[in-house]
């Protein structure tokens, strides 16, 4: 039989040239990337083989017979292995984890094996070729290897549909556009034998995965050339599936956006380059990924080799780091995590990641943070406890206890301020100071300030708005930076007192200084609206930041509350004594009440009603109570 194979011999020019592509681009290694060279140079031995059997064939008389049976084991046996790998590289590109669906695997694997043992067996039973008289000859089972090839452009349709959720629809496309052309070429040399376009299929294929798929650009940080948080996530999933062990270093570099300002944007992208490229050097290239603008990751899978560079990148970071003859010290900080020890899911690692960094960032320089089972057991704790505020959340878990505000001038109780307590089955008492920060952090401290102010509202609603004896003119509730951050702050509290009939008079709202300067115009916004209702507020935790007269002018603020710390530094220095009456003097000059915080014996109360301070709160007059123990010291202090 004469054969045509010059579809074959353009389709080998083809594959070359992706090959020499392949090559020459920076290619980051993962399984997607590995598993299309391997079907890769698959393809091109299957098309070798493939041509070379053919000039065989046809030169039967001049080439031995046992090359010509050595071409033709070979061009088969690429062939079933060419058709598994495009089954083995669409599971890839659809996420197909390797411990997933066992009858799926099943589905790909024994067609593949049945397939290569049949080729093995060929030479002694003639199953898909035999050679008689030196002229070749289709075998009893020829059908098979037509029939093969078609299962799996079958089965990759299937495994598509199967992942549709997770899968692109380019991805999609490519291959119901590959299976249709591929079939086509399956159907039409069967009905033409002489006609070659097994390669023909292939290199659609190839040539689209490679252009659509094969994107090396997608994987590299524009700035430092390094493999970018897109590959270092495939990478992490990679070793989490194959379950391989290795220790992570994450290079922060701290107030890199100062250092940027102060240099140029410029200067800072080359301090990236260097330290890139010196991190490169010393660890290898497929190791360094450049996450986010300030920090590294490198991924070492021996201990002792991670020891060793720990060391030496300490020992660089010692040193200064020419830029435009200028010689920047940086200030960095490590985190080391090891897999599996500490974490077993991307997410996991991600988490742990960043309570290692925000640790890390509260030290000083060179620090390095490793995990060990004090810190790791710390790390779940926190966990626990953000599981244990998500279900206060659903379960309306949480506690509003209220603490007495005295009134120097009047001798007696005048308001209240609402502070939120959490009780816990598993972990006991939770300190506000623990949980709130992990609440403002992941949001959830909307939902526990939108509760508190409900349960105030309730407070106020059922026992002091029908009870007028009790002397109470207001309740203190705190709002939270994340609260007010939100431009529909007065949609969240207006129905709420709506609701229980509360007057907005009997709501003080405390935000801090912190608050108030995230977002100036917003917050000015809020006060103004809330304000015309008759909403008051008070300045929280004065003197703790940066604050000063200023916020006092600029924010409509009802009171001014004094953080315990000052008070406390009053009885122990000369210059907290100073500062605290004048500000004092300061402020009721300006006609703003003052309340301090934190008085917890005579000495502080008769000290703070010397200086003309209008109201005072700490243990000395009461701790924070549940509502109705709260009530029952209100009355006995009447």
């Amino acid at each position: 039989m004469n054969y045509n194979y010059d579809f074959e011999i353009a389709s080998m020019v083809v594959m070359m040239i992706v090959l020499l592509h392949f090559l020459f681009v920076r290619q980051f290694p993962t399984d997607k990337t590995k598993t299309f060279f391997r079907l890769l140079l698959i393809c091109i031995g299957e098309c070798i083989f493939n041509i070379l059997s053919c000039i065989g064939i046809a030169n039967a008389a001049l080439i031995p017979e046992v090359w010509n049976e050595l071409f033709a084991f070979a061009f088969f046996a690429l062939e079933g292995l060419c058709s598994y790998y495009i089954f083995r590289y669409v599971a890839v590109i659809c996420q197909f984890r390797k411990r997933g669906n066992f009858l799926l695997k099943a589905a790909g694997i024994l067609p593949f094996a049945f397939f290569e043992a049949m080729v093995l067996l060929t030479p002694l039973i003639g199953f898909f070729y035999y050679f008689e008289d030196g002229q070749y000859h289709q075998g009893f089972g020829a059908w098979y290897g037509y029939a093969y090839i078609t299962y799996y452009f079958l089965l990759n349709l299937a495994l598509v549909l199967i992942r549709r959720k997770v899968v692109s629809v380019r991805v999609k496309i490519i291959i119901f556009i590959y299976s249709a052309i591929a079939v086509g070429a399956v159907v039409l040399q069967y009905i033409v034998r002489g006609l070659l376009l097994t390669s023909t299929a292939n290199v659609v294929v190839l040539l689209m995965l490679y252009l659509a798929m094969q994107n090396p650009d997608e994987l590299l940080d524009t700035v430092t050339g390094l493999a970018n948080e897109k590959a270092f996530l495939l990478q992490i999933k990679n070793m989490i599936e194959n379950r391989e062990k290795h220790d992570i270093i994450t290079v922060y570099i701290r107030h890199f956006h100062h250092i940027t300002s102060m240099l140029g944007f410029e200067n800072g992208n080359q301090i990236l380059t260097d330290v890139g490229t010196y991190l490169v050097k010393t660890c290898g290239k497929f190791h360094v990924f450049h996450n986010t603008e300030d920090t590294f990751t490198v991924l070492i899978a021996s201990e002792k080799e991670r020891k060793a560079l720990e060391e030496k990148i300490q020992k660089r970071f010692s040193l200064g780091w020419n830029i435009q003859k200028n010689n920047v010290m940086l200030d960095m900080a490590m985190v080391i995590q090891h897999y599996p020890q500490d974490f077993s899911s991307i997410s996991g690692y991600g988490s742990m990641w960043e309570y290692l960094l925000e640790r890390a960032k509260s030290r000083g320089n060179q620090t390095v943070f490793e995990t060990d089972a004090r810190l790791l057991e710390k790390y779940r704790h926190r966990n626990k406890v953000e599981l244990a505020v998500e279900r206060a959340i659903r379960e309306r878990g949480f506690e509003v206890y209220y603490q007495p505000i005295y009134s120097l001038a009047e001798n007696r109780i005048v308001s209240l301020e609402a502070l939120v307590r959490l009780h816990d089955e598993e972990l006991g008492y939770i300190s506000p100071e623990e949980f709130i920060p992990l609440a403002e952090k992941n949001g959830t401290v909307i939902q526990i300030g939108e509760q508190v102010l409900e349960e105030c509202c309730k407070f106020l609603s059922k026992h002091v708005l029908s009870n007028e004896s009790l002397g109470l003119e207001n309740i203190h509730v705190n709002v939270s930076a994340v609260q007010c951050l939100r431009q529909n702050l007065k949609e969240t509290i207006f129905p709420v007192l709506e609701k229980f009939h509360v007057p907005p008079n009997m709501i003080s709202l405390e935000i801090t200084e912190g608050t108030a300067i995230r977002a100036p115009e917003l917050m000015l916004r809020h006060m103004r609206e809330l304000g015309k209702a008759g909403i008051t507020f008070a300045l929280d935790d004065y003197g703790t930041g940066n604050a000063n007269c200023s916020y006092l002018i600029r924010f409509p603020f009802g009171k001014i509350k004094i953080d315990k710390d000052i008070l406390w530094a009053y009885f122990e220095k000369k210059s907290a004594r100073i500062i605290l009456q004048n500000e004092i003097s300061t402020m009721k000059q300006l006609g703003l009440p003052v309340i301090v915080e934190g008085v917890e014996n005579q000495e502080q109360r008769d000290e703070m009603e010397r200086l003309g301070v209008d109201y005072i709160q700490g243990y000395y007059y009461g701790r924070p109570m549940p509502e109705m123990e709260c009530l029952r010291f209100i009355r006995r202090n009447l």
